[in-house]
């Protein structure tokens, strides 16, 4: 076999060809590399925009869900006031029509009594105060009477009652609940803190228990 000889030029030649070769490649890299890069700009855009607009949308859901939740606990607690207004309204009317409660008979009711001392810090809240020439019972009122409650009454509003009024400190103090639907537990709890049990019966005034303990 011969072996076929280059003349310089021929070298020449196919060296200026491999180098076109090689820069037409390298050029289309760098066109592929600078479009790949522009498609993954754009596309980095696209995605930060839809993520903008996702959370633009999440947060104006976001706030709508806060303020529904705000006008239904708004609207809730209206209810509650309302049916506590409408028990108030009528354990007052009640009591008030006879002005006796068992064999106490009274010469006062005072409703909603807001009670300060400075000296002492102290603050309560009575729903109702009924009175006679030596007896006081102090009657929390709830449209629905809840264990909480009973144990509020016992625990801070009697003990603190001869507090902010000792002008009264010599009356017979007697506590009582007043409801018309009571929790599971607060009517015995009530009893056995000794106190009288309200509660309206065929729109009528009923009592529930006739002992009951003076503090």
């Amino acid at each position: 076999m011969k072996t076929k000889h280059f003349t310089v030029q021929e070298v020449l030649d196919i060296l200026a060809s491999q180098a076109q070769q090689i820069s037409e490649f390298a050029k289309q890299m760098t066109e592929s590399n600078a479009k790949f890069e522009q498609q993954m700009t754009e596309s980095n855009a696209k995605f930060e925009q839809q993520m903008t607009e996702s959370n633009a949308k999440f947060e104006e859901h976001k706030l709508q869900a806060a303020k529904e939740i705000r006008e239904v606990r708004q609207e809730l607690g209206g209810i509650g006031r309302s049916q506590g207004e409408v028990a108030e309204r009528y354990f007052y009317s009640a009591i008030k029509k006879n002005m006796k409660l068992l064999h106490v008979e009274l010469n006062e009711i005072e409703a909603n009594i807001n009670k300060y001392v400075k000296s002492l810090n102290l603050r309560e809240q009575y729903d109702l105060i009924l009175t006679n020439t030596n007896v006081i019972v102090v009657v929390e009122v709830k449209y629905k009477m809840r264990v909480r409650e009973v144990e509020w009454l016992y625990k801070d509003k009697i003990p603190n009652f001869k507090k902010l009024f000792p002008e009264r400190k010599n009356f017979e103090l007697i506590g009582a609940v007043a409801a018309f639907v009571f929790e599971e537990n607060a009517i015995k709890l009530a009893k056995q803190y000794g106190f009288l049990i309200l509660t309206r019966e065929d729109k009528h005034l009923e009592i529930l228990n006739e002992n009951y303990i003076s503090y």
